[in-house]
């Protein structure tokens, strides 16, 4: 005979959870830009799925969207960049989380994100970030209606705020709560002092 086992927190049954929002769980998470160029086009996007999963070599992965012309262009160049900004720059990671034209030529600029590229794979490199990574796509996996890239850092700056970790002197970041049709904002700013 199975028993039943009832979990509970502080003494509170536990919901299940449907499978379209168990996504949501994960959040908040600080929000970052990623962005790509195939040389004529400059893309970028919000992305909350980025993660380290190697020191060595120094390796990277994020999950994009099929369906983004930013994710188009890492396929076609097999590059990107990571840039985190700070709180400050919130009204344009709002612009930045809405579909571009298709006309678009360079959606960062059009939300307000100057860029250079960088020095070692071009990528589009944000001026105002308050840190980036560089990186280069080593494998690529079909997960469904996302690509999982792994990809190598092959550069990582960041503002003297960050030492071994972040003291958030300068650097607040913008937490992503996700992107529900309520009336909470989706974007978060990061508590100041």
């Amino acid at each position: 005979m199975t028993k039943h086992i009832n979990f509970s927190h502080a003494g509170m049954d536990l919901n299940k959870v449907p499978f379209e929002r168990f996504h949501r769980l994960f959040y908040p998470q600080v929000a970052a830009v990623i962005a790509a160029t195939d040389g004529e086009r400059v893309g970028g996007l919000l992305a909350s799925s980025i993660m380290p999963v190697s020191f060595n070599p120094p390796r990277v992965a994020t999950a994009l969207g099929k369906n983004h012309t930013t994710t188009q262009l890492v396929e076609k160049s097999q590059h990107f960049s990571v840039n985190w900004l700070s709180h400050e720059h919130v009204e344009k990671m709002e612009l930045l989380s809405k579909p571009a034209a298709a006309s678009t030529v360079d959606k960062l600029k059009e939300c307000g994100l100057m860029h250079r590229p960088g020095e070692n794979t071009g990528a589009p490199i944000l001026r105002d970030a308050s840190a980036y990574l560089e990186c280069r796509v080593a494998t690529r996996l079909d997960t469904g209606d996302h690509i999982l890239y792994v990809a190598e850092v092959v550069d990582a700056r960041a503002l003297d705020d960050f030492g071994e970790y972040w003291a958030f002197r300068v650097y607040k970041p913008v937490l992503y709560v996700g992107s529900a049709r309520t009336n909470w904002p989706k974007f978060l700013k990061f508590p100041s002092e």
